[in-house]
């Protein structure tokens, strides 16, 4: 009978005895992208006999979130543990880099035996013409005034066979010089790449399995991988003849994880998973009385609460407010609600979108290529066509320009997120736009950009002082008296929608009077908002013409002095 060492010894080693699968045939399946991420599927089919075997999934690309390592399977076996790491392996042997080393340092010695050469060589040719010009000068310094014509020549002789042969020398000694030099480069660079590489680092995930019958298993090892990211893109084609308005969906997808998505089913989400699932908590927020110590000289700034902060000496005194912004927007009310069902122009293959509590998930039909690249891969999602109004809209007073733009209801499934909008009208190519966020089911606007066939000028006709009453105190009336003069140049009818604005007063003896046009309350030809903000509806023939009055009074007390006029 065994004792129990002996037994906890005899599992302990075959728990680690447990064979090693390499699954380099797995191929990645399916991806599903979102914002900032994607959850990558590597699948894996082979055949294992009964026992524990461990699976190692090998090279997963360096932005893996190890901790989002899991694996599901199909096949008589069970989960015993995953163990997903970064692991650093010796790449290159310490053999190695001496041998460079050695070869390098060789090279060098070479090169400075070389160098040596050069400077003799350089010292005896200035040598050659010292003597040379020691034997040649004229007077006192000439070394041998006296020597003889043969001499002479001999010497000569002598002096051009020892330059010729330097000149060899120094030209045999330059192409060594170049060649160790080019040689001890390549050795530099090699041997940097040796250290840079002597150590990998890699993502490995080991999953630990028994099998308890053998046959084909299936396995399936899903992780999280951050930088890919997909973001919309739209073309709007608006037909003015047939009213409607067809949306091409696409996606730009970008990936660069080092792994290549090749024939992958592929998945885009639009779920935010790095915002977090929770909300944030409100912690209390305390008021203090501040008693700031004000250095001598320095100015006091009054902050947004009313309390006191010391400036720089020599700051000039300043209160700051805060002040309240008014952002109103023109109601674009008044548009026809299609009540008819979309109507596509032409078949189209398109992705099937899952509608979820918080996020919406399309499901590309066919396999896409996405390689890990730089460059973005534009996937299509969907085309959908709907029924559509236009209407044209100004407001002369910012610009001179009359914009075209179409309503339509999403009558689809498809959830329209922000993004880049290319916008064709009548097969041409108009304008650069965007896509505001349109759930299934809502209206949205999209701008056609500018008609130069229908044209609204504003005029300032004139603006007159005017003073009433006789007894008592005066009323002072500034008049401003403009025209809009419009006209419609297109051989069709059209609604147009101009707007201008009425000044707000803050005061009560400051009274604002719209005389022209008439206005009691809002109705389908003219509206009016609580900015103030006026707008005319005008449903206008083929080539009307048509003038339109404004004109409006600031009426105050003699001793009030308006500003803002």
């Amino acid at each position: 009978m065994r004792s129990l060492p002996c037994l906890l010894l005899a599992s302990l080693t075959l728990n680690l005895m447990a064979a090693e699968v390499p699954t380099t045939g797995a191929k990645i399946a399916r991806v599903t992208v979102y914002a900032d991420r994607a959850e990558v599927v590597r699948r894996f089919a082979t055949t294992l006999p009964a026992g524990e075997h461990a699976l190692v999934f090998d090279a997963l690309p360096g932005e893996t979130d190890l901790s989002s390592v899991r694996v599901t399977g199909q096949g008589s076996f069970s989960l015993i543990d995953i163990r997903a790491e970064t692991i650093q392996t010796l790449e290159v042997t310490d053999t190695q880099v001496r041998e460079l080393s050695t070869k390098l340092k060789a090279e060098q010695v070479k090169l400075q035996e070389v160098t040596q050469a050069q400077t003799r060589n350089a010292q005896r040719r200035a040598s050659l013409d010292k003597v040379l010009g020691r034997l040649t000068a004229v007077g006192k310094e000439s070394a041998n005034p006296d020597l003889d014509p043969a001499k002479w020549a001999g010497y000569l002789t002598y002096h051009v066979e020892s330059l010729a042969k330097l000149d060899q020398e120094t030209l045999g000694l330059k192409g060594r010089d170049d060649a160790l030099r080019t040689e001890i480069n390549r050795l530099e660079r090699e041997l940097i790449q040796l250290n840079g590489n002597r150590t990998k680092v890699r993502n490995v995930a080991r999953v630990k399995i028994e099998v308890t019958q053998a046959g084909p298993q299936e396995f399936e090892l899903t992780y999280v991988v951050a930088g890919p990211s997909w973001s919309p893109h739209y073309d709007v084609r608006a037909d003015t003849v047939a009213k409607k308005l067809t949306v091409a969906y696409q996606a730009q997808v970008r990936q660069r994880t080092g792994e290549d998505w090749l024939g992958v089913s592929l998945r885009l989400s639009t779920a935010q998973p790095g915002v977090g699932g929770r909300e944030p908590e409100l912690a209390p927020w305390a008021l203090y009385k501040a008693e700031p110590v004000v250095p001598t000289g320095a100015a006091v700034l009054m902050d947004e609460g009313g309390l006191a902060a010391a400036a720089k000496p020599g700051a000039a005194t300043a209160t700051r407010r805060g002040l309240a912004k008014q952002a109103a927007k023109t109601a674009d009310a008044g548009f026809a609600s299609p009540n008819a069902p979309a109507t596509p122009a032409m078949e189209v293959t398109s992705a099937t979108v899952q509608a979820g509590a918080t996020a919406a998930l399309f499901q590309v039909p066919r396999a896409y290529d996405i390689p890990s690249d730089p460059k973005s891969v534009k996937v299509a999602l969907t085309e959908q066509t709907f029924f559509a109004s236009f209407r044209h809209s100004c407001v002369p007073k910012l610009s001179p320009n009359v914009y075209l733009k179409a309503q339509a209801v999403n009558a689809s499934d498809y959830p329209f997120l922000p993004g880049p909008t290319a916008v064709f009208l009548d097969g041409a190519y108009v304008a650069a736009a965007s896509m505001d966020l349109v759930p299934a089911g809502q209206e949205f606007v999209t701008f056609l950009g500018v008609d130069q066939t229908v044209k609204v000028e504003r005029r300032v006709l004139a603006r007159r002082e005017e003073v009433t009453g006789v007894f008592g105190k005066k009323t002072h009336r500034t008049v401003h008296d403009l025209l809009f003069k419009v006209t419609n140049g297109k051989q069709a009818d059209i609604d147009l929608a101009v707007g201008d604005q009425l000044p707000l007063s803050n005061h009560d003896a400051i009274k604002v009077v719209l005389e022209e046009p008439r206005y009691e309350k809002d109705t389908e030809a003219l509206k009016l908002n609580e900015q103030k903000f006026l707008e005319w509806r005008l449903r206008l023939g083929a080539g009307d013409k048509l003038d339109l009055p404004f004109r409006f009074a600031v009426e105050r007390p003699e001793d009030v002095i308006v500003v803002g006029q």
